[in-house]
């Protein structure tokens, strides 16, 4: 069948066509696509079709993006992601970064606390924590973690808050979001079902391959608001864990109020809740420490 004629081809080479359906079927026998009409007709039971396929759509966003996120995590080789880092780092240097310009003896303080926040902080799955000083003009008071461990603190953040209570607090706050690996799921996240799927089956090389030089991806994702209650509530745990007062990073969120006001978000939370907010959310935390 075909353009709604029914098309009967005999062995000789003749074909015979018509529009009377059911009198050749009642002739011949039904034809064995016959079922493909059936579906292809605009029937109720075709929007229930269509009505599936937007559920099953729903469902696979809704919790398949989860596990197939969870899965190319697993499955991510980690030289893989050290090459992640080194990629995003090398792209900083070239564009917003420039080398730090901090003395000797205030990088080795901050050094120091970061130390003792590492050797309190759950060991990531891919590398080590690393941290690097870089000044980036017009950025402000700025920190952020690459999925390998490398943590980046700027110049003007180190300046600004010299109480080692809230630089344990960031820095933290940032180890938390490498342990949980945060980047690398809003990576995948971000990232078609079709390249998810394509990590799952293996198809690592070339994918990460474009992931490594195209560094800018990973620096332009923001995380979650979720993800970013959690680095707090657990980088308040760590801090405390390695001696620091947890409350340092209830007292940066403040100050940063004080600084920015209703404009924080254009600085170093740009990708984060308000700060007047997670002070908030953390005090009340921190009576149940």
């Amino acid at each position: 069948m075909s353009g709604g004629q029914s098309i009967v081809s005999f062995s000789n080479g003749w074909r015979f066509e018509t529009l009377e359906h059911r009198q050749l079927d009642a002739l011949m026998g039904p034809a064995a696509d016959d079922w493909l009409m059936h579906i292809e007709r605009p029937t109720m039971r075709l929007a229930y079709v269509v009505a599936g396929v937007f559920v099953a759509a729903y469902l696979v966003w809704r919790f398949g993006i989860a596990l197939l996120v969870a899965g190319a995590i697993a499955l991510t080789p980690e030289p893989a992601v050290q090459l992640i880092d080194q990629s995003n780092l090398a792209l900083l240097d070239r564009s917003i970064a420039q080398p730090s310009t901090l003395p000797v003896d205030l990088k080795a303080n901050v050094q120091a606390i970061f130390d003792d926040v590492v050797r309190s902080a759950p060991k990531p799955d891919f590398g080590d924590y690393t941290l690097h000083f870089r000044y980036m003009d017009g950025l402000g008071a700025n920190a952020l973690a690459l999925p390998g461990g490398a943590i980046i603190i700027t110049d003007e953040l180190v300046q600004n808050f010299v109480d080692p209570n809230i630089i344990a607090g960031v820095l933290s706050h940032e180890t938390v979001h490498v342990e949980q690996n945060h980047a690398l799921k809003q990576l995948y996240r971000s990232l078609s079902v079709f390249v998810l799927v394509a990590l799952i089956l293996g198809d690592v090389g070339p994918i990460l391959e474009e992931l490594v030089f195209e560094g800018g991806i990973l620096l332009s994702l923001a995380n979650s608001r979720e993800q970013e209650l959690e680095a707090d509530l657990l980088g308040m745990q760590i801090a405390e864990k390695a001696g620091y007062d947890p409350a340092g990073l209830i007292e940066f969120f403040e100050i940063m109020e004080k600084i920015y006001g209703a404009d924080d978000r254009a600085n170093w939370w740009s990708t984060h809740p308000h700060s007047h907010e997670r002070a908030n959310l953390l005090r009340d935390a921190l009576d149940e420490f």
